[in-house]
């Protein structure tokens, strides 16, 4: 029998049953979670210690995807991964472990997948050279680089990394392994070698500390088939010595430092701008395997800092003069776990009383009783939010405690069941008294010493560590010289060459491809009312639109409503799209501050005022989620979204809160001036990211002022704004209240808004009456039918129309480059080009393909990618954390011309990967009911397409030749690489402009280099 060698325990959590196998022979883990979803997830891992900052985990993690001992070619696993119905595969590395992920539609690739993973991960090939071009090198003109090196170049000092690193250094003890930086840090990284990473590997590598997690639908005679075969190639390739086997962490005891006195430290941080910094203030926690304790504090956090009605938010954040523009409370899951509450966005001159600010607040809430009624509240919502992970992230919802019990909890299962009983422990806490939790909130927070960290930017240290780097860099430069750079130059091209050792075609050829016919789609049945679109098709007359019609009214409501019922849910979703093309130009800008302050309003309700405390306390009580936001999900960014999700039984009382929220609501002086001064507060640190700045000044160029919305609401565009709304306000706080009446007023019309509902129809009562009510309320239609969905491409400026060789190079305090590229592309959803678009966008994209083997693979850049937008109508080519650039977009012009050419081949096998990865893509956005609700409305109301878009677009996917790849390259994705067809906005640090803009005038660029503060004074 195949079981004979496993041992198997099964047992039931949320309604889902929870397999544990374990290999007698290996000691192998597996847990499988049965859900009913299409797609299939893996994490399998591992438990990872590390007591140094050499960053041996995660450069480990990136070397096992180089090969493995029976298949050791680079490549291999992501090229058959994207075979499978995947998408390619991924990892992490935390504190304390590694996983390595791949998700699949369905169970048939998965399985085939598996034992070739397992295969990378406990026998990889770590050679030298992959090592030299993975983890760090120096290139040909004497800058470090490498995948991991650009990659902890993008985030070794900021400020949040910095602060975090120093509080692990603080409370835990010099022996404790989680004082490490397991990233690694750069000074460090230039020292790893090799034998380090190996010895790294032989120590915790060992299929003992390996589990493997899989979520989803597959057969458990199937499965066991699988982990037999994996199984036997362990035993098979070097059989591991289960006697003796010592648990990291649980071994080695990491304990605390000595905190016996509470501490208090300034940090700084590199940052130009020198307004905002954060505090963090932390405890010594308890243990994550204490799941009562850890429950307790949870809640305690959630009591704090969730709403605006919390404590720490109500006195320090919603107030005219805010502390800060958020409060988090945050408990690591550990062993010996940290309680940090975060104060973002401190204004530098308050840094110094934050700590005693926030205490006081502490002291406040053990000195007054606590409101126990919004207590159990807040524990019943605890219940909702677990059922409701369950339905929107199944895979996410198991798989982060099961990680963690692998690590701390027994492997007989028990542990695991007390971890995944959440009902238990906060049945437990709903007993306590007003008096416990004080005593709780006394003994672990007020009672113990902790540490305070103040994040202080500062511009000297931004200059400082700049000059440090030129210096350092010239220093290499200079000890290499011409004859040594060339020798690294030809060193790194001879790694590149054995590391890229053609996969032979019958190793992919031999691993088969799944028929999209078997694929198991989502498919929601669509119902509709209200005032319908004429150019819509009729929907056939299904089940849930006979119980939509039962419930009819005498006279049609005025807005248009779509009904998207799927598998049985105890939820239902709400969103109300609204389109603003018709308001006045000048309401564009106060978009973002409505949307911001839309759940903080007081309102009137029935002729009576409620205020806005009661407001924020009335709905966490009654609603699962709410949001307000600029976008669809899927793209379509130039409309207003508004959305609630709640238990279905509450459905009339969400509609009921969208009515008060949207035309009812009170606005003020006082809660427009504290939802200005958050976002004011919030741009600093917002502007310390290259990638969000590269994006903002590229909108700020392709999209039209006074017309797009999603322009008006650019972070940079906010930044002058609301620096003159504040004067405003103080000045004239009737006029701005005015404003933002008027503003409500032309966006709240009927013939503006679109409602979609994610149920299960059956499950909500009077479906189509409810909403008699809101209607009523609302002004009547001014004769114009709804509004058309606008798009990106309506607002395109001149710069964005046409791409004529304009590179804009953005100066701010960042260490890696950050650029945008793009061209003219397709903006029809049904453009006969779009198939052979998307497959060779996902051919060159594929991970291990053409873009991620000769740029990411070489240390250009650590990601570089294409997207298509059939919003705007172009296509992008993104280049993330890079040493230069310029060299990255170079490396592509390069293949592009090779693969137009015919120099390089377009790899048939290949291709067929880049169509089941399309497949992975598209049906994992809608792997759960609410997502697959979601996708039927964007497909039909906002792409104005057929309910069966993506399975019509799929299937011409399939049918795609090389030849329409060649064509739709040519046609489209070349011009990205020509100055005179496309445009490039590129963000980089103040040390590297000058070479970035010698080399784009060099490609016949027109280029114009500044500041991030000058252009916006330019442009702005």
């Amino acid at each position: 029998m195949v079981d004979e060698h496993w041992s198997h325990k099964t047992f039931a959590s949320e309604g889902k049953n929870v397999h544990l196998y374990s290999s007698n022979r290996s000691g192998l883990s597996c847990v499988h979670v049965d859900l009913d979803t299409p797609t299939v997830s893996g994490h399998f891992t591992l438990v990872t210690e590390c007591f140094d900052d050499t960053g041996s985990p995660h450069t480990l993690e990136h070397l096992v995807f180089l090969g493995s001992k029976l298949w050791p070619y680079k490549g291999i696993l992501d090229s058959l991964a994207n075979r499978a119905f995947a998408q390619g595969t991924n990892a992490w590395t935390d504190v304390d472990h590694t996983a390595y992920t791949i998700d699949t539609v369905g169970e048939e690739g998965f399985l085939r997948i598996l034992p070739i993973f397992v295969d990378h991960i406990l026998h990889p090939t770590l050679t030298e050279s992959g090592c030299y071009t993975e983890v760090h090198h120096i290139n040909g003109e004497g800058q470090d680089a490498g995948v991991v090196y650009s990659e902890m170049q993008g985030v070794e000092n900021t400020g949040p990394n910095l602060m975090n690193l120093r509080t692990q250094r603080m409370i835990h003890d010099k022996n404790s392994s989680y004082r490490s930086e397991t990233g690694g840090i750069m000074d460090d990284i230039r020292g790893l070698t090799v034998d380090q990473i190996r010895d790294y590997h032989a120590s915790y590598y060992c299929p003992q500390n390996l589990v493997l997690i899989i979520t989803g639908k597959v057969d458990a005679v199937n499965l066991l088939q699988t982990l037999e075969s994996v199984d036997e190639n362990i035993l098979a390739q070097k059989p591991p010595k289960l006697d003796g086997y010592r648990r990291p962490f649980l071994a080695t005891k990491p304990e605390f430092a000595q905190l016996t006195e509470s501490k208090i430290e300034t940090l700084k941080f590199p940052e130009q701008d020198e307004s905002m910094g954060d505090v963090t203030v932390s405890w010594p926690g308890p243990s994550c395997t204490d799941h009562l304790e850890t429950c307790a504090l949870d809640l305690i956090g959630t009591y704090l800092t969730h709403s605006a009605v919390s404590p720490i938010q109500a006195e320090l954040v919603e107030v005219e003069e805010p502390l800060c523009t958020d409060a988090d409370f945050y408990v690591s899951d550990r062993l010996r776990s940290i309680i940090t509450i975060t104060l973002s966005s401190v204004p530098v001159e308050e840094l110094e009383t934050a700590e005693e600010k926030l205490l006081e607040v502490l002291r406040s809430v053990v000195e007054d009783e606590f409101d126990m009624e919004r207590m159990q509240q807040l524990i019943h919502k605890e219940r909702l939010k677990v059922k409701n992970a369950v339905e929107t992230d199944p895979h996410g919802s198991f798989a982060n405690p099961i990680i963690t019990d692998f690590i701390y909890g027994s492997r007989d299962g028990e542990s695991l069941q007390e971890a995944l009983n959440d009902d238990k422990w906060l049945d437990a806490v709903a007993l306590w008294t007003s008096e416990d939790w004080q005593a709780f909130v006394q003994s672990r927070l007020i009672d113990r010493p902790h540490l305070t960290i103040l994040g202080r930017p500062s511009a000297e240290m931004a200059k400082k560590l700049e000059e440090a780097e030129k210096t350092r860099i010239a220093e290499q430069i200079g000890r290499y010289g011409p004859d040594g750079l060339e020798r690294l130059a030809k060193r790194l091209k001879l790694a590149q060459d054995q590391n890229d050792e053609p996969i032979p075609d019958h190793i992919i050829n031999d691993f088969p491809v799944s028929s999209i016919d078997h694929v198991r789609f989502i498919q929601p049945q669509t119902a509709r009312f209200g005032e319908t679109p004429h150019n819509l098709p009729k929907l056939s007359q299904g089940v849930a639109q006979s119980i939509i019609d039962a419930d009819s009214l005498p006279t049609s409501l005025p807005v248009f409503y779509q009904v998207d019922t799927t598998a049985k849910s105890r939820f239902v979703t709400i969103n109300v799209y609204i389109v603003p093309t018709a308001i006045d130009e000048d309401l564009l800008p106060y978009i973002s501050v409505f949307l911001h302050s839309f759940f903080l309003n007081p309102l009137i309700r029935s002729g009576v005022l409620v205020d806005y405390e009661d407001v924020v306390e009335e709905l966490e009580n009654e609603t699962v989620s709410y949001s307000a936001s600029f976008g669809a999900g899927s793209g379509f960014n130039e409309l207003v979204r508004i959305k609630i999700r709640a238990e279905a039984t509450k459905y009339q009382t969400a509609i009921d809160w969208l009515r008060d929220l949207l035309i009812h609501p009170v606005f003020t002086g006082e809660r427009l001036g504290v939802a200005i001064s958050k976002i004011v507060n919030d741009l600093p640190s917002i502007k310390r990211d290259g990638d969000t700045v590269a994006s903002s000044v590229l909108s700020v160029l392709m999209l039209k002022k006074g017309k797009s919305v999603a322009r008006a609401g650019n972070v940079l565009e906010q930044t002058k704004f609301l620096e003159e709304l504040e004067q405003q306000l103080e000045e004239d706080e009737e006029g701005v209240v005015r404003v933002f009446e008027r503003l409500r007023h032309q966006l709240v019309r009927p013939e503006n808004m679109y409602i979609h509902i994610a149920a299960d129809v059956e499950a909500l009562e009077k479906p189509t009456s409810s909403w008699t009510s809101f209607c009523a309320d609302l002004p009547p239609r001014s004769g114009q039918m709804l509004m058309p969905i606008p798009s990106s491409s309506e607002c395109l400026s001149t710069y964005g129309q046409n791409a004529r060789g304009r590179a804009t190079l953005i100066t701010i305090p960042v260490e890696s480059c950050y650029a945008q590229h793009f061209s003219a592309g397709i903006k029809e959803w049904d453009h006969p080009d779009l198939p052979a678009l998307l497959v060779m966008t996902s051919y060159l994209n594929a991970m291990e393909g053409l873009l991620w083997k000769f740029i990411r693979g070489s240390g250009l850049a650590y990601g570089a990618d294409l997207k298509i937008d059939l919003g705007m109508g172009v296509v992008f080519f993104s280049i993330y954390r890079a040493p230069d650039a310029y060299a990255a977009w170079a490396k592509a012009r390069d293949i592009m011309g090779q693969l137009v050419s015919g120099e390089v081949a377009i790899n048939a096998a290949m291709v067929e990967g880049a169509k089941s990865a399309l497949v992975y893509d598209y049906i994992s956005r809608e792997a759960t009911p609410a997502a697959a609700a979601h996708a039927s409305f964007v497909s039909q109301i906002l792409k104005q397409q057929g309910k069966e878009y993506v399975h019509e677009l799929l299937s011409k996917v399939q049918q795609v030749t090389l030849e329409d790849m060649k064509s739709a390259m040519a046609k489209y994705l070349v011009q990205l690489f020509n100055h005179q067809t496309s445009n490039v906005v590129c963000v980089c640090g103040p040390t590297k402009v000058d070479s970035l803009e010698k080399s784009f005038k060099d490609a016949s660029f027109d280029v114009a280099a500044s500041s991030l503060e000058e252009f916006e004074k330019a442009f702005i």
